[in-house]
C-alpha cells in the first residue's frame, strides 16, 4: 500500500522534473553531432518543445501504473497552466508543449479501450 502511495505522490513531481532535464540534455547532444544551425535550432524550437510535453505527461502515466489515465490528464493540465503562465508573462504561447501532452494522454486513452475491448471478447468467447 506504501508503494503506490510513494509512486502517486512521485508521478507528477517525476513528469515535471523529466520533462525539464530531458530535453535539455537532448539539446546538448543534438549541438555537439549537428554542425548546422539550422537544424539545431528548428530541433530546438520545435521538436525539443513537443518532447518536453510528452515526457511530462507520459512519465506521470507511466509511474502510477494503475491510475495512467487519471495521472495523465493531471499533467496536462499542469502543462496547460504552465503554458498561459508564460503566456500572461508576455511570451508565446507554447502550443507545441501542450500538443506533446495531448499525444500521450490519446495514446493511453486508446490503449486502455483496446485493453478493455480484448478483454470483452476474450470472455465472449471463452464459452
Amino acid at each position: 500500500m506504501w508503494k503506490k502511495i510513494l509512486l502517486y505522490i512521485i508521478a507528477i513531481p517525476a513528469g515535471l522534473i523529466a520533462s525539464t532535464i530531458l530535453p535539455s540534455i537532448f539539446s546538448k547532444i543534438l549541438n555537439f553531432f549537428i554542425p548546422f544551425r539550422t537544424i539545431t535550432d528548428f530541433l530546438d524550437l520545435y521538436f525539443l518543445k513537443f518532447i518536453s510535453g510528452w515526457i511530462a505527461v507520459g512519465i506521470a502515466g507511466l509511474v502510477a501504473p494503475s491510475h495512467r489515465i487519471l495521472f495523465a490528464s493531471i499533467m496536462l493540465g499542469v502543462n496547460l497552466l504552465a503554458a498561459f503562465y508564460m503566456y500572461s508573462l508576455g511570451d508565446e504561447f507554447n502550443y507545441l508543449f501542450v500538443l506533446g501532452g495531448i499525444a500521450p494522454l490519446v495514446l493511453l486513452v486508446l490503449h486502455y479501450l483496446l485493453e478493455k475491448s480484448e478483454a470483452k471478447n476474450d470472455i465472449r468467447f471463452s464459452d
